[in-house]
């Protein structure tokens, strides 16, 4: 007996080292797979944040011209129904406090000032009035430069889009503007005694000079850069203030008044919101343009006061000031007050449901 103890504890002792090995090959083969396995779940889940880890995100918050950033901006400006743009933007840029805003703010409006004077002054001195052109090259020269030194380059402006999105943005908004404008032209005509009547020719010399350039202008001035940088500081606070400045710029047009000026800040707050539903600038300039040529070349209205060569039809006739606009155009009368309110509730709507649809696909 003590022979086969002795025989079975050295026989023991002799698959120890075996047996320590295969358990230490399978808890080393066991831990390499579990290894594998975390980093293969770890990278899918990379995957579907959006490339937020790697840092790329925040370069596709920037509207940057480098052809290596256009890809993945490509991939989500080609679908207008989603908002992830503004999600991403929100997720991965830190905030921005009040402070911080002063430095762009009076870069721009200094560039801008500079340029536009510049212009002005070379533009009368050869007998050239193209002030509408003026304004629009100096703001693309102001914003041009504050990205550059502010931004170091790298800004999403939502202007630099594939062709087709931009006429698609477009065209949604020649058809929105559209509706708005002719719902108010028919409560103006059933509320008033102006009647359209046939005018001489459509004016394309002066949409080329002056409403072109004047929509395509005031959007980049309004619902840029600097009313997106705003945004990240505060996004109703953006929307507020460049919808406040927008009226006061127009506050010396011909037939200015109070109910104007109340329209003019909503419509500021409606141009805000069409930004904000597809974080693009083509859609807002779509709304302004179609606006502008729809109630002033073609129907006969004043635009905020200006008052188009020819037109398409006049405008002839009397009524309330408050209703018809007077001398403002259609966009004084409160009538057009009512139809932008409703465009804004459409818009929110819209917004609401883009939303919602983004945060469904973002938890499933």
């Amino acid at each position: 007996m003590h022979g086969i103890g002795k025989l079975d504890h050295e026989g023991r002792h002799e698959h120890v080292p075996g047996e320590e090995k295969s358990v230490q090959s399978c808890e080393q083969s066991q831990d390499q797979k579990d290894s594998a396995e975390e980093f293969a779940v770890s990278g899918g889940v990379t995957e579907e944040s959006g490339d937020a880890v790697g840092g790329k995100t925040l370069r596709e918050g920037r509207d940057s011209a480098r052809p290596e950033d256009l890809a993945e901006p490509v991939r989500d400006e080609d679908q207008p129904a989603r908002n992830a743009q503004h999600e991403r933007r929100d997720i991965t840029l830190p905030p921005t406090h009040l402070v911080e805003l002063l430095a762009p703010i009076a870069l721009f409006v200094s560039t801008y000032l500079a340029t536009f004077l510049t212009l002005g002054y070379c533009a009368a001195a050869i007998g050239l009035s193209y002030h509408q052109w003026i304004a629009l090259i100096s703001a693309v020269s102001a914003t041009a430069s504050t990205v550059r030194i502010i931004e170091r380059g790298r800004w999403r402006l939502g202007i630099f889009v594939p062709p087709r999105i931009a006429w698609t943005d477009l065209l949604l908004g020649a058809v929105f503007a559209t509706i708005l404008i002719l719902m108010a032209d028919i409560f103006v005509m059933l509320s008033s005694n102006l009647r359209h009547t046939r005018g001489d020719r459509f004016p394309w010399f002066e949409v080329l000079t002056v409403f072109a350039p004047a929509a395509i202008h005031e959007e980049i001035a309004f619902r840029g850069y600097l009313f997106q940088k705003m945004r990240q500081w505060n996004r109703w606070g953006s929307i507020a203030g460049t919808s406040l400045l927008f009226a006061a710029l127009h506050g010396g047009n011909r037939g200015i008044a109070p109910m104007p000026m109340v329209n003019l800040i909503i419509a500021g707050v409606l141009l805000a919101l069409a930004y904000e539903r597809y974080q693009r600038l083509w859609f807002p300039i779509g709304i302004h343009f179609v606006w502008n040529v729809l109630s002033g070349p073609i129907l006969g209205y004043g635009v905020s006061g200006y008052v188009a060569n020819s037109t398409v039809f006049r405008t002839v006739g009397s009524g309330w000031p408050l209703l018809t606009g007077a001398a403002f155009g259609i966009e004084g009368s409160a009538w057009m007050g009512v139809v932008e309110v409703g465009g804004i509730f459409w818009l929110l709507n819209e917004l609401r449901i883009s939303n919602d649809e983004f945060r469904m696909k973002k938890t499933s």
